[in-house]
Order: structure tokens, then sequence, then C-alpha cells
């Protein structure tokens, strides 16, 4: 019977059948790493390019970039500076407008001349001037200590006096109070004399 029933099984088992699509489906595994092999190459290639030639480049920046860094650090020391000296020559223009009565033109004037609250508190007033009744300028800012006269360009200088810049055709400039213009106009008049 053994012997009768082998013929029979085997015909009616079709190896070629049942190993065409497990073949199948082991030939597209086989495409599909060869694909991710191709793929994982250019990625190599490219990251060895970018490592070789576009990491010395970037690192060929940095002192620039600390150049950079260090001017924008500069710069914003400078804009406090700025902005210091902008609050105490502020404070200096109220103390004045104080002294000269320039009006306020805030709703603190309607009120203090309304008197509305009783009698004014006593005001100690500050003064710009000093012991000699002199204006005292506040001392401010120097521009080359922060751009540095560099030639051919205007060097303005800001100290501690108010007064006007001039330049000449070279690119130097020079500051005179309003003072030294005023002894210079002086000096010009006994001259003439």
């Amino acid at each position: 019977m053994a012997e009768e029933l082998a013929p029979k099984y085997l015909s009616s088992s079709n190896l070629q059948t049942e190993i065409q699509p497990i073949s199948t489906r082991i030939d597209e595994m086989l495409l599909r790493l060869e694909e991710f092999e191709n793929l994982l190459a250019i990625v190599r290639e490219e990251s060895a390019v970018a490592s070789q030639q576009n990491i010395p480049r970037i690192a060929a920046f940095r002192p620039e970039f600390d150049s950079l860094c260090e001017r924008l650090d500069q710069l914003e020391k400078f804009v406090a500076m700025v902005s210091k000296n902008l609050d105490v020559v502020e404070r200096q223009v109220q103390i004045a407008e104080e002294e000269l009565d320039i009006p306020d033109k805030t709703i603190n004037v309607l009120l203090k001349s309304l008197n509305i609250f009783g009698k004014p508190k006593p005001v100690e007033r500050q003064t710009n001037r000093n012991g000699q009744g002199m204006y005292e300028a506040p001392t401010i800012f120097k521009t080359e200590d922060y751009f540095g006269g560099a030639g051919g360009k205007a060097k303005v200088i800001a100290s501690g006096s108010s007064g006007v810049v001039t330049a000449s055709d070279e690119g130097s400039s020079s500051r005179t109070t309003p003072l030294e213009e005023a002894e210079a106009a002086d000096g010009d008049e006994d001259a003439k004399k």
C-alpha cells in the first residue's frame, strides 16, 4: 500500500509551487538589502566629504566668529555707556529746565499751580553749577575709546564739556567749547583794535 500511495503523493505535491513564493520573497529581500547597502555607501561618501571639506571650512571661520562676538560685546558695553550718559544728560537738562522755570507740559504743572493738596513741600533745588556759579558739564564717553580714531575718518571726541565738533578736509576733527569760541572771538576783536 505504501508503494501505491507514494506515486500518488508525489504527483499531488508540487514542490516547485511551494518553493516559488519563498524564492521570490528571498530575491526581493536581497534586492532591498542591495539598495540599502548602496544607500549606506552614498551616505558614508557624503559624510566623508562633509567632514573633510565642510568642517575645516567651518573651523576656519572661528576667528572671525570670535572677533564678531568680541565686537558685539564691545557694542553692548558701548550702548550701556551711552545709555548711562544719556540719563546723566537728561537729568542735567531737567535740572536746567527747573532752574530756568521752563514749564513742564504734564499734569504735574497744573496740580502744582492749583495747589490742591495744601502747602507745597519745600524742595531742595538741584543745580548744574559748581561752587563758583559756573555750569559744570557731565563727563561723558569718548568715541575713540570704543571705535578707535582710524585715519581718514572724522574723529568725533565727546568729552566732559559741551562744544562744537569741527572737521577739516583731511578728515581730522577738533572740539571747541563755546567758551573757547568766545575767547577766540574776543582775541580777534582785540587784535583788530
